[in-house]
């Protein structure tokens, strides 16, 4: 009789240590969709949304790269560590910490920073489940991706050491961080400065459709400095800038006050409508019309180039082609299609340095000049 009841109770052990098994992975893998990632407004409102128009939700090959993919480890053990981390995240949600998109970008800068932190820890675990340099064939890659992942591999690098804001929006400067940048940045003396700049790049830093001077309004403050600092040190040579850019005309102080004081203009892209009645201010509106910059479209195989800026342009001047201000890289959009083909030229020629890399030169003699118009073409509709 012990031995019956010794045996039904291991069995009953047996079975019920089954269901819990079975039950416990299938509830673990019923949060591993992207289904469930998105069941909360949160996520569906703000970064699905921004994954939505990313290459890892949607490319030429059909193959899709989920939340959980990026997320969560295959792994057993760091699996559920990772499980267990995000009891936190359930708290938050409890809590409306970012229940608005307001607080979410508030706390984006946060978020994506223990991110990458532990991306740079697991060295990009999760991104290596489907990118492996031994499994890579880099002459079928974009030329630039070709000499990154060379170096890459020669430096011992890690995927998340260049690929942030793949599928999400980097983090932007706040109101508040701005606003204490330039706390101690006299603007009205950045105005003073650019009545010099004026002459050669408009009077709102708009620049010049025919290619001879770019546009500087709302150019990233770090990389207007960067390269007026490249100007005086001569490792940038134009020789309009030479009598500009000396320590005598153009001191450090004068050079963060007129980057940031361009960097705060806001250029629209097109003149809202007015309906005209007694009291229209003609003239206010003439103002407001000059302040209007958009890029005309430019001839050209959109199509092409837009393949073209994805595969070669796009990792590093971002999803919409706004540049990544925090790394010194700046916008394609918006920029004067006539003086972005007179860069790629200088670039061809060796006269200036792309991404401070003599080797640039060459990638940039392989892209023709039909490459080039239809890639300006697409870049050209941008900022529609």
């Amino acid at each position: 009789m012990k031995i019956k009841l010794l045996s039904f109770t291991s069995a009953t052990i047996f079975v019920a240590g089954i269901l819990f098994w079975g039950g416990f992975n299938t509830a673990m893998e019923a949060t591993n969709t992207l289904s469930f990632c998105i069941s909360c407004h949160e996520m569906e409102s703000t970064v699905y949304q921004e994954y939505r128009h990313s290459v890892h939700f949607r490319n030429p090959s059909g193959v899709q790269a989920a939340c959980p993919d990026c997320h969560v480890p295959r792994d057993w053990t760091p699996k559920i560590i990772r499980k267990i981390q995000a009891s936190v995240e359930v708290y938050h949600w409890l809590m409306g910490s970012i229940d608005t998109p307001e607080k979410f970008e508030a706390k984006r800068a946060v978020l994506a920073e223990k991110v990458w932190k532990t991306m740079k820890r697991t060295d990009s675990r999760e991104c290596r489940n489907c990118h492996r340099f031994d499994s890579m064939e880099l002459e079928r890659q974009g030329l630039f991706a070709q000499k990154k992942h060379r170096r890459a591999q020669a430096d011992d690098m890690t995927c998340i050491d260049c690929h942030k804001g793949i599928s999400h929006r980097l983090p932007k400067e706040t109101e508040a961080e701005a606003a204490a940048q330039t706390a101690d940045i006299d603007l009205e003396y950045g105005e003073e400065i650019n009545e010099t700049c004026a002459g050669c790049h408009g009077e709102y830093g708009e620049g010049k459709p025919d290619g001879e001077y770019p546009r500087l309004a709302g150019l990233p403050r770090g990389y207007i400095a960067k390269q007026l600092r490249d100007f005086k040190a001569r490792r940038r040579i134009n020789i309009p800038m030479v009598p500009y850019t000396s320590e005598r005309e153009l001191p450090e102080e004068d050079v963060v006050t007129i980057a940031a004081y361009l960097e705060q203009i806001k250029l629209p892209t097109k003149l809202e409508p007015v309906e005209v009645k007694e009291g229209f201010d003609a003239f206010a509106r003439l103002k407001e019309s000059k302040l209007v910059i958009n890029i005309a479209r430019l001839d050209g195989n959109i199509d092409a180039g837009r393949r073209f800026y994805e595969k070669e342009c796009q990792t590093c001047h971002g999803n919409d082609g706004y540049g990544k201000p925090a790394e010194l890289i700046p916008p394609l959009t918006g920029q004067h299609s006539e003086y972005l083909r007179r860069q790629i030229n200088r670039f061809r020629r060796g006269e200036r340095l792309h991404d401070d890399d003599p080797e640039d030169q060459a990638i940039f003699q392989q892209i023709g000049d039909g490459q080039v118009q239809d890639l300006l073409s697409y870049l050209s509709i941008l900022d529609d």
